[in-house]
């Protein structure tokens, strides 16, 4: 016969269980106040994250646009004899220097971009003035002195950067320069393929009449405009490389003259003579300006020229150093019937 537990005993049972229960339910409670704390600071986390991750690459990608603004490009001239780089696009900005072939990125690196002239660069004045002569000769273009030289920033035998025949060129008159068994030249325009058949703007009509000996007032000159796309050479006389200015010279036979101002660069003041034949420019002259190191405003080259009845162009060149007279150039020119500038 089974004996009855003591109901005293049976009270304390109920009363432990009730006991644990209730731990267990505030064991669970506490669980889920836990977990839910921590989902909500998790949370945080993660959009913390997410709004620092957008920042950044907000940051990187503004960063990326205004350095890729920061570069020139430069594109093979149609003036080179030889087209081995004429897929070739060269990125320069102050600091560094991207070579492409197409949308294929051959090289980029750090560069050193100096101050220098053509007897600095090629070691003496002799090679300075032959070298000079004859990128004149091979591009038609008569170039001054002053030059910037551009440099790959670990040296001519480095195997990092951009290496021969991007590791060392020059910029000068906005022309770039490379060396790779003869000079390549680059300019900032890409050459325009379909060069119009006629000239639709008047390169003719001009008040201007022989002789002209007169100073050009770049306070109240007028100019005559028109892009570049129209005559073939013209986009080495654009500042922004879409129009030219212009003044309109009397015509010489079948050959049209017109003066433009380069004035894009240091020297505000800066003129060349132009001849143009069968919408193409045959010939470039300096003919007015003064050309100065802002660094020496004292020294200056002064540079004016006049026209006779019989088109003899004389240019005469004036160098004064601290206001005095330290040499005086007088050239004569004249134009063939191709439009050719020669010494006469």
């Amino acid at each position: 016969m089974k004996r009855k537990a003591p109901a005293s005993k049976s009270f304390l049972l109920l009363l432990a269980e009730g006991i644990k229960t209730k731990i267990m339910i505030r064991n669970i409670n506490g669980f889920l106040l836990l977990f839910l704390v921590s989902f909500f600071i998790s949370c945080k986390k993660n959009e913390t994250l997410n709004e620092t991750s957008e920042k950044k690459k907000s940051t990187v990608e503004n960063i990326g646009s205004k350095e890729n603004s920061q570069y020139k490009t430069w594109f093979f001239s149609s003036q080179n004899n030889n087209s081995t780089y004429k897929d070739i696009r060269i990125s320069i900005s102050k600091d560094s220097i991207k070579v492409s072939n197409g949308d294929k990125l051959i090289c980029s690196g750090e560069i050193l971009q100096r101050k220098s002239t053509f007897a600095e660069y090629f070691k003496s004045v002799k090679n300075g003035d032959l070298n000079k002569e004859q990128l004149a000769k091979d591009y038609n273009f008569n170039f001054r002195n002053d030059i910037i030289e551009i440099a790959n920033i670990y040296g001519d035998l480095a195997d990092k950067g951009c290496l021969f025949p991007f590791n060392n060129m020059f910029i000068v008159d906005n022309h770039l320069f490379f060396y790779d068994k003869g000079y390549y030249c680059f300019t900032p325009n890409e050459d325009r393929k379909n060069v119009s058949e006629t000239i639709n703007i008047d390169i003719k009509t001009t008040n201007i009449q022989l002789p002209y000996n007169e100073k050009i007032d770049i306070k109240k000159v007028s100019y005559k405009e028109m892009e570049i796309s129209k005559v073939r050479g013209l986009e080495d006389f654009s500042c922004d490389g879409k129009t030219l200015r212009f003044i309109v010279l009397p015509q010489f036979k079948s050959v049209n003259l017109i003066m433009v101002p380069l004035d894009c660069g240091d020297n505000s003041y800066r003129f060349f003579l132009l001849t143009i034949k069968d919408n193409s420019v045959v010939s470039n002259l300096y003919v007015e300006g003064e050309l100065y190191d802002p660094e020496n405003p004292e020294n200056v080259e002064l540079t004016n020229f006049s026209i006779d009845r019989n088109y003899i162009i004389q240019v005469k060149t004036i160098e004064q150093v601290k206001g005095k007279v330290k040499s005086e150039t007088v050239i004569d020119y004249k134009i063939n019937e191709l439009g050719k500038i020669l010494k006469n």
